[in-house]
């Protein structure tokens, strides 16, 4: 695939503009505003929602607050601080339950352990000292949570004993969400590769890491032996699962009627051997899984950064505007579900028909029927 030197040049700019305002917004100031992009999390009859400096457990049924915990971070003197004070911890990765716990990943540098049933703080991560920065959300298995840090490194830590279990340092600044599957941890970098660890010895599994043309801030998908990942080059790749070898790649210079032009920031869903995947151009691409070949691409008229979800057989996608929109898998027709007015950059998440929808600036979570698109509820986050 030929690379474009002035996109990826664009990329590099605009991305490095946007961690040097991570970098400044892990410092209080009023002088700039940063909102995360956490979507919402659904567990039993519980909603989580995590904002700047906050977490609410909420009632499912009718958005009422269960209770409502600030987080908030003593920054202290050294490298990456601004001095001794207290600061509002940004949130970009999702609220993680499990086995009655809430677990809350910051920008800070910090994991938090809320009890689920009256938010009481269990421990935090680490107890002294910070990480560098969380963006991805982390995920749990067995006790123990994988995550990664912008800095580079890769950890399992012992739920029970808040214990390294094992450290594998990537070298790369890492945004995106870990994709677990069986004994795989696969990680994506903002300095374009993809790597497969062993979760039990925290080894790479591959000779060498999958290595795209951009930076990558989409969680990798895994499918039936093949991994997924969408980038901010323009490009889909579809990975050998075992050996991280390419099998095809969807990009500008494929032979389609039309190609992304800009960047592939939200994860991809995948159903019935067919990728639905957002670009910031305004399309939704339905991409081949098997070939790579486009079915079609779907114009929703504004850029989307909002990782869709799947209910029924359909894919519910939201664009930045506010403006949600359901794709039809058996056709691929689309139709306008809700118009919100309002910025949508994080995640959608759905359970039992309800399609949970965290809105930015104006912060609100909005509870909205999947089939009728009426707001059930909704939640003022500040």
């Amino acid at each position: 695939m030929k690379k474009s030197r002035n996109i990826t040049i664009a990329v590099v700019l605009v991305v490095a503009l946007i961690i040097s305002m991570l970098s400044f917004t892990s410092c209080s100031s009023s002088a700039y505003t940063n909102y995360g992009w956490s979507g919402a999390t659904v567990v039993g009859e519980t909603v989580y929602v995590a904002s700047q400096g906050k977490l609410a457990a909420l009632q499912k049924a009718n958005g009422n607050v269960i209770w409502e915990r600030e987080i908030k971070d003593t920054i202290s003197s050294g490298s990456g601080s601004c001095g001794m004070g207290t600061s509002s911890s940004v949130i970009y990765a999702d609220p993680v339950v499990d086995n009655g716990v809430v677990y809350v990943a910051t920008y800070s540098g910090k994991i938090y352990a809320y009890e689920t049933a009256t938010g009481n703080l269990l421990w935090t991560y680490p107890s002294e000292g910070y990480v560098k920065g969380i963006i991805g959300s982390p995920v749990i298995r067995d006790g123990i949570i994988y995550f990664n840090a912008v800095g580079g490194a890769v950890t399992a830590l012992d739920i029970a004993t808040q214990q390294v279990i094992w450290q594998y340092d990537t070298e790369d600044t890492l945004w995106a969400s870990p994709c677990l599957y069986e004994d795989t941890l696969y990680i994506a970098s903002y300095n374009e590769h993809l790597y497969a660890i062993d979760i039990n010895s925290g080894t790479e599994k591959w000779a060498d890491p999958f290595q795209t043309e951009g930076p990558i801030v989409a969680a990798p998908v895994y499918n039936d032996g093949i991994v997924y990942v969408a980038s901010l080059d323009r490009g889909i790749y579809s990975v050998d699962a075992e050996t991280g070898d390419l099998i095809w790649s969807f990009s500008p210079d494929s032979e389609a009627d039309v190609t992304p032009k800009n960047w592939f920031w939200a994860t991809p869903i995948i159903y019935n051997g067919v990728i639905y995947a957002p670009n910031m151009d305004g399309f939704v691409y339905v991409i081949d899984a098997d070939s790579g070949t486009l079915i079609t691409a779907l114009d929703l008229g504004n850029p989307i950064s909002s990782s869709p979800v799947l209910f029924e057989d359909k894919v519910i996608v939201s664009t930045q505007d506010g403006d949600i929109y359901r794709i039809d898998t058996v056709d691929n027709s689309q139709s306008l579900l809700k118009e919100l007015a309002l910025t949508v950059q994080s995640p959608l998440e759905v359970d039992g028909g309800i399609v949970y929808v965290h809105t930015i600036k104006d912060e609100y979570l909005y509870a909205i029927n999947a089939e009728s698109g009426v707001a059930i509820w909704y939640y003022e986050i500040n």
